[in-house]
């Protein structure tokens, strides 16, 4: 059976560079969906293509599809990872090739943002269970299981879920202390949400990545 001790020492630079150059993409971007969506103001850039392409919360902007775009690497690896696998580890892959898959076309159509607007607290609740339930399974077969690199993968499921839900609440206390809220704080507060998913969204390709090349290499 196969042991998790942990994860390998970080790669050299020349190996790795890709997640800075997409951390650094990622910054550069939605900051610059933060501007222009500062320019626009509530009523937004009507006819704009430019705000469009970079609106920070728009189906179909950049900075959704960026998002969507990591997490979519995420699920072709995990599921690569899934049919080098055997036994019950392959099992286990499976499971995250769905939840990466899932995350994905989540992200894709708003869904997380259509159930928050609709029912707020049922969504954060019904989240919270989901995600408790979900990373203690995970935790305890990929341990059961032997699966190498189990621990790091569902560490970047939690710290995402925890931006998504996490930051949720807090620019919703943000926005109910204040009599009236104003655009800076509607655009800093999507700024802020959007940049956090992307970021561990990044995360989770890395760590999927990771433990995938610490299962060969056992």
């Amino acid at each position: 059976m196969q042991r998790d001790d942990g994860p390998r020492p970080w790669p050299q630079i020349r190996d790795t560079w890709w997640v800075f150059a997409l951390a650094a993409s990622a910054l550069a971007l939605f900051l610059l969906g933060f501007l222009v969506d500062l320019r626009c103001g509530w009523h937004g850039c009507r006819g704009s293509l430019t705000f469009d392409l970079l609106d920070l919360d728009g189906i179909g902007g950049l900075p959704r599809l960026f998002t969507t775009a990591l997490f979519t690497a995420a699920t072709v690896l995990a599921w690569r990872a899934r049919r080098a696998a055997a036994g019950r580890a392959a099992t286990w892959w499976t499971g995250i090739t769905l939840i990466a898959g899932a995350l994905a076309l989540s992200k894709l159509t708003s869904l997380h943002s259509v159930l928050k607007d609709s029912a707020p607290w049922v969504t954060l609740i019904g989240g919270l269970v989901l995600t408790a339930v979900a990373l203690t399974v995970l935790t305890v077969t990929g341990r059961r299981w032997g699966v190498a690199g189990f621990r790091l993968v569902v560490l970047a499921l939690g710290a995402y879920a925890a931006v998504a839900l996490g930051l949720d609440l807090l620019t919703n206390l943000a926005g109910a202390v204040q009599e009236r809220v104003g655009w800076l704080t509607v655009a800093g507060s999507t700024f802020v949400e959007e940049l956090g998913e992307a970021m561990t969204a990044l995360l989770l390709l890395v760590a999927v990545r990771w433990a995938a090349a610490a299962r060969v290499e056992r």
